[in-house]
């Protein structure tokens, strides 16, 4: 038993133990309070700060992009974002699920779809784009539930024609990883989840119809719900593109090609403006401006027609007889004809003992005739007295195997910016390591064999036609002008090439191709009170039918349109091409409306 001076030593010796613990754990919590104030201070405020101020960029409008006329074919229309803070969500799985419910997903996908458009950390992901007035109601009424998520309203591309003008303005999609790093590494401001231009004028043209992006700084509470704006800086609309389409005349050649397959173009030949370009099947470029569905994914690629490719400016065929007035203009230059050069057509040619056919017994034909019936006969003999080397020069000088320098992404996927073939003796033992032989060119000279051109190319070679063989470079885009109203660019008609052949040479040639209207093979483009020039041609792919085209153009003594149509494997130009090349021609001249054409069903009759 302790005596009572013990047992007060040993409480003093109690005493002083804990007294020294208080001060020691004193003196650590200061040391910890001078840690986290003094050393870390300045670091913990600019975490609280970001905590309870945050910055919510404001994304600006794509540009407008108008018709000739200043009718919209492409525009930005408000629509709902669903924001979602990803480090709310971690720390509130109740939250995560809530949320998971009001958008339809799984919480894997909504990782997958955080991960892709997140950016910055504690900075919200767009979780749902263009979210419907049902599913912002929702989560405004469960807004207790779902700390860190919000709504605001954004801008989205929409494209009022949809499949009409879809080759021509391309289609928007997520920036991918590559396209980010690129983007960064030129200094441009692009996100995670952000939109660009990946095909079409809107590719071409993204760094002038993206817009500057504002942004707003806000004070937020424990919710993540917006309690005050600190600051604002506006976004800055993108530019606007004013092109030489008319609309019009782009419904007329969707709806005249309805489901054949097949392109469309119609230029302006004084300038090379492109009045209207449509590749069939099309596809809507609505549907790209948003997460693709992935059943509106298959339903693209399964299409056997391949209705993402522009087959107006990427495809390349045979040009058939429509290849005839290049052969003819070639003959004159050289003297190898003239008015007045006549042959007996029996219906076929032979070249030693290769027999070649015509499409019908023409008999006795001269120029006029041989250009206005298509007679291949009298082709036959031309192209045998030309031979190759000289017609592909004058080809090449309307500009048939090259890239035309239209404002179209990529227009050539080669080195030599060739588009096409338009082969002559050397091309022959560079490609294919074999001599040319003369059975070959009696081919080229209707336009088959190895040729091989664009629809656009023809186009512009018949515009070269109609003006006395100048060769513009064909433009989609007129004029980019600012919010403001002021012209950033506009597109001066530039010549690219000159055709050395005399103007009579031309004239003799449109005199054939107006008979070709008149009286000949393309009667169906023959219109009342317009002098129309045009030409048919069928050109083979077998085993398959042949592909039918028409090119054209009127007024034959001020030429304003240059028209060039396929419809693959349509048979004959004059059945199935031209009928779409009058479409064009009767809403251009204003004798029908857009609304008015109806689809053309290609018919097998005539060349």
């Amino acid at each position: 038993m302790l005596t009572q001076h013990e047992d007060r030593k040993l409480q003093i010796s109690r005493i002083r133990k804990l007294a020294g613990l208080v001060i020691a754990l004193f003196f650590l919590l200061i040391a910890r309070l001078w840690y986290l104030q003094i050393v870390l201070g300045e670091e913990l405020l600019t975490l609280s700060e970001s905590n309870r101020i945050r910055l919510l960029r404001t994304r600006a409008p794509r540009g407008t992009i108008l018709d000739r006329n200043g009718r919209v074919l492409a525009t930005s229309r408000p629509q709902f974002v669903v924001l979602a803070t990803p480090s709310k969500l971690k720390q509130n799985p109740e939250a995560l699920k809530t949320l998971c419910g009001v958008l339809g997903v799984t919480p894997s996908e909504l990782d997958s779809i955080i991960a892709k458009r997140g950016g910055h950390p504690g900075a919200p992901a767009r979780v749902k784009i263009d979210a419907p007035l049902e599913m912002v109601a929702r989560i405004s009424e469960l807004r207790m539930k779902l700390p860190g998520v919000s709504v605001e309203l954004d801008q989205i591309r929409h494209y009022p024609d949809g499949p009409a003008v879809a080759h021509i303005m391309g289609h928007l999609g997520e920036i991918s990883e590559e396209e980010l790093k690129v983007a960064r590494r030129a200094g441009n401001d692009y996100r995670p989840g952000d939109y660009i231009g990946k095909q079409g004028l809107e590719k071409q043209y993204e760094k002038y119809l993206r817009g500057l992006d504002g942004g707003k700084q806000v004070e937020v509470n424990a919710l993540g719900a917006v309690v005050r704006v600190l600051g604002e800086k506006p976004s800055l609309p993108g530019k606007t593109l004013r092109l030489a389409i008319d609309r019009d005349l782009q419904i007329a050649a969707s709806r005249a090609l309805g489901s054949q397959v097949g392109a469309a173009v119609a230029i302006d030949p004084r300038t090379g403006g492109v009045l209207a370009m449509v590749s069939s099947p099309a596809y809507d470029p609505n549907i790209f401006v948003k997460r693709v569905k992935a059943a509106d994914w298959e339903k693209i690629v399964r299409n056997k027609g391949r209705p993402l490719q522009n087959r107006c400016v990427y495809n390349v065929y045979p040009p058939g007889s429509t290849f005839k007035p290049v052969t003819a203009i070639a003959g004159l230059i050289y003297n190898e004809c003239n008015v007045n050069t006549s042959v007996n057509c029996p219906g076929s040619f032979y070249l030693g003992r290769h027999r070649f056919g015509c499409w019908r017994v023409h008999g006795h034909v001269g120029f006029l005739n041989a250009m206005a019936q298509s007679c291949d006969v009298w082709f036959y003999n031309l192209g045998r007295r030309l031979k190759i080397d000289r017609i592909a020069k004058v080809a090449r000088q309307f500009g048939l195997g090259s890239a035309t320098g239209i404002d179209l992404p990529k227009e050539s996927r080669k080195r030599d910016g060739s588009v096409g073939t338009i082969p002559d003796t050397r091309w022959k033992l560079e490609k294919l390591h074999e001599p040319w032989w003369p059975g070959e060119t009696i081919s080229c000279s209707i336009g088959q064999g190895y040729i091989q051109v664009s629809p656009l190319q023809m186009a512009v070679m018949c515009g070269a036609v109609a003006t006395g063989g100048e060769v513009h470079r064909p433009y989609l885009v007129e004029e980019i002008v600012e919010p403001n109203g002021d012209v950033v660019r506009r597109t001066r008609p530039k010549v690219v090439r000159k055709v050395q052949a005399s103007k009579e040479a031309f004239e003799l040639v449109v005199q054939g191709m107006r008979l070709a209207v008149t009286s000949g093979t393309g009667k169906v483009a023959d219109i009342p009170d317009v002098a129309v020039a045009g030409k048919t041609g069928s050109a083979e792919d077998p085993p398959r039918p042949a592909h039918g085209w028409f090119i054209c153009f009127a007024p034959v003594e001020n030429p304003r349109i240059a028209v060039a149509a396929i419809v693959e494997h349509g048979r004959h130009g004059a059945t199935s091409a031209a009928p779409v090349c009058r479409a064009i021609l009767d809403v251009f001249f204003g004798k029908k409306k857009p609304q008015d054409i109806n689809s053309v069903s290609a018919r097998v009759r005539g060349d």
